[in-house]
């Protein structure tokens, strides 16, 4: 009788441990965003975090034909120094993407102001991410390499 008992309690108590599971699971969805990695830390940024605003600026392609786009997004700088990750000129900075595409920047790009930004729109339009919903692009304002523009950004690795 007794190890009847204690086969039902483990039986209860795996079911509420699956029921407990799932609901956390359901309730702790990760927020869409980046990760800034630095020699001692990883930050999570969630897209919805980011004091956007406006900027627009022009780009050229590889055939020399230039386009003007407004965006809304933050600097780069600014997003870094919100959580805590000092940039300076000598810094090497690769901005990856959920496909494994990469840029390389410098410190001194980054703190030039106005120049390096994440944009989470673009004329107007959500950028997504490569599964859909809201995702972002690098944006090198003023760089004759569109190559570096990346798109469906997730990390930023500061070293």
């Amino acid at each position: 009788m007794q190890k009847k008992i204690i086969a039902v309690l483990i039986a209860v108590l795996v079911i509420a441990a699956g029921i407990l599971a799932l609901v956390n699971r359901e309730n702790s969805e990760d927020k869409p965003g980046m990760i800034i990695m630095t020699v001692d830390k990883e930050i999570s940024v969630a897209w919805d975090d980011i004091d956007a605003q406006a900027f627009e600026g022009d780009f050229v392609n590889g055939e020399g034909e230039t386009s003007h786009h407004e965006y809304t997004g933050a600097e780069l700088r600014v997003i870094l120094t919100d959580k805590g990750v000092e940039i300076t000129d000598d810094n090497q900075v690769t901005v990856t993407a959920e496909d494994d595409y990469s840029a390389d920047l410098t410190g001194s790009e980054i703190l030039e102001a106005g120049k390096v930004y994440v944009a989470l729109t673009e004329d107007g339009e959500m950028i997504e991410g490569i599964k859909g919903g809201q995702g972002a692009q690098l944006i090198v304002l003023g760089d004759p390499d569109r190559k570096r523009a990346v798109r469906y950004l997730n990390t930023v690795t500061v070293k």
